[in-house]
């Protein structure tokens, strides 16, 4: 198929919202599933089934189901032909960033996200750490967007993986006013139909405290009760 339809199982989240604006940008046909994370649907035996990890994103074409979000950009990126470089050298420079956000950016974001503004009790330690690892991972970004337009020279996946975590810069305990370059790559990307059609499409769903233990608190013994959930659609 030349111009296949992707499904794309989400939640309106930033990893979700990577792969919407990766969709976008390459003009590909696409439909989404909802995964209501509150009400744990994630949990069902129909979403594990797609997904032993039991988180979204998930993308599905044919016979084909990819999960984590930063392998399912790779595979959009080199099927389609854009968006990883133009020679061997830097495909491996945008793998190279690529990995450096799936690995130490991202989850380093979200455990910010998750102790400064949302763990039902207060951590000074945890909020102190990943505060400052945030602090110190933003400083990377700035020295590598220092005299370039984008992460890797050109627009690239790296980009696109990259803008929805730092867009919620202020749940991570940072300003940009205090890294220049990063602020001026933020406002471009924010300027991409892409990002802009994605954003207004999929805005961030935050889960009530209520619902909390349906995301947090899960352990093995849990996952052997997901089976009464019922199927997602």
């Amino acid at each position: 198929m030349d111009n296949p339809e992707y499904t794309v199982y989400l939640y309106p989240s930033p990893n979700s919202l990577k792969v919407i604006i990766a969709l976008e940008e390459l003009n590909l046909r696409y439909r989404t599933v909802v995964v209501d994370l509150a009400e744990g649907e994630q949990l069902a035996p129909a979403f594990a089934a797609l997904n032993p990890n039991r988180k979204v994103p998930v993308l599905t074409v044919g016979d084909l189901t990819l999960f984590e979000s930063a392998a399912i950009l790779e595979y959009l990126a080199t099927t389609h032909g854009q968006l990883m470089g133009q020679t061997a050298q830097h495909h491996w420079q945008i793998k190279s960033w690529l990995y450096w956000h799936a690995a130490a950016f991202g989850p380093m974001a979200g455990q910010a996200h998750h102790f400064r503004c949302f763990a039902p009790e207060h951590v000074p330690y945890a909020v102190r750490r990943y505060s400052d690892e945030m602090n110190r991972l933003y400083g990377i970004l700035e020295e590598q967007l220092a005299g370039r337009e984008w992460v890797c020279d050109t627009y690239s996946i790296v980009d696109i993986g990259l803008w929805p975590w730092v867009r919620h810069h202020d749940w991570q305990g940072q300003s940009l006013l205090n890294f220049p370059s990063v602020q001026r790559w933020a406002d471009a990307m924010a300027a991409r139909p892409a990002a802009i059609h994605a954003v207004e499409r999929y805005p961030i769903q935050l889960i009530a405290p209520d619902k909390y233990g349906v995301l947090l608190n899960q352990t093995a013994a849990s996952l052997e009760t997901s089976s009464t959930k019922e199927e997602i659609s």
